[in-house]
């Protein structure tokens, strides 16, 4: 096995970012009158706008104002990234530092709007350390996760064959998207609750970022 590339998913992956869109959508939900619970939250994780049509069909009556709460989630994004990012996850410095030492590239691939990455990189100062950023708003990403279409422009875009990438996530959603893809799936496990059957698709688990160096050790020797 040969890992040339990383491509990390972004919340609740890189940063402790999930927590603070629950908090978004259940404000939503609040001034929406909308069912946000527990499950719809969980099958939500990794989404963006478009793939999320089939959670907001199940959980949402036909008639929601769509346009109106996607607007004012951009609003309270935009409101709550405006003066700092999300904290990280642990062990993000410790892997990061260690695959620019050893110059494997990088990139991030997540559903999230791109002014919530660029202001996470921004307050993390990291945002020399990818090579690529692709967002789910990206015009070369036609479907978002679970469909492999972000990961495959990631890897496109890091002159990489995606099956010599290891792509990492936290959701169930992502772990699909990536094991589609044709990726080598890490799973670190964070708010979303994550299937036997969603585990068995990961090539590893872990608890923290910082877990993958061992892999690169290996792969070295």
């Amino acid at each position: 096995m040969k890992i040339k590339a990383v491509i990390f998913d972004m919340d609740g992956t890189l940063f402790d970012s999930e927590r603070l869109a629950h908090i978004i959508w259940r404000q939503l939900g609040e001034e929406f009158d909308l069912p946000v619970t527990d499950d719809f939250l969980r099958d939500l994780a990794g989404r963006d706008w478009n793939s999320a049509k089939p959670v907001f069909d199940h959980y949402f009556k036909k008639e929601w104002s769509l346009e109106q709460v996607r607007n004012r989630q951009r609003e309270l994004f935009e409101e709550l990234y405006a003066h700092r990012g999300a904290d990280v996850k642990p062990g993000f410095y410790e892997i990061l530092n260690y695959l620019k030492e050893k110059n494997i590239p990088m990139a991030i691939a997540t559903s999230s709007f791109p002014h919530c990455v660029e202001a996470n990189i921004h307050y993390a100062n990291v945002s020399d350390y990818f090579q690529a950023i692709v967002t789910g708003y990206d015009p070369d990403v036609k479907a978002g996760k679970p469909a492999p279409d972000i990961y495959l422009c990631a890897a496109k875009r890091l002159q990489t064959p995606i099956t010599e990438c290891i792509v990492v996530e936290d959701s169930p959603t992502g772990i699909l998207a990536a094991a589609a893809a044709g990726a080598y799936p890490v799973l670190i496990p964070d708010a979303a609750e994550v299937s036997d059957e969603i585990r068995a698709k990961a090539a590893w688990i872990f608890e923290r970022l910082d877990q993958l160096i061992p892999l690169f050790e290996e792969d070295a020797s």
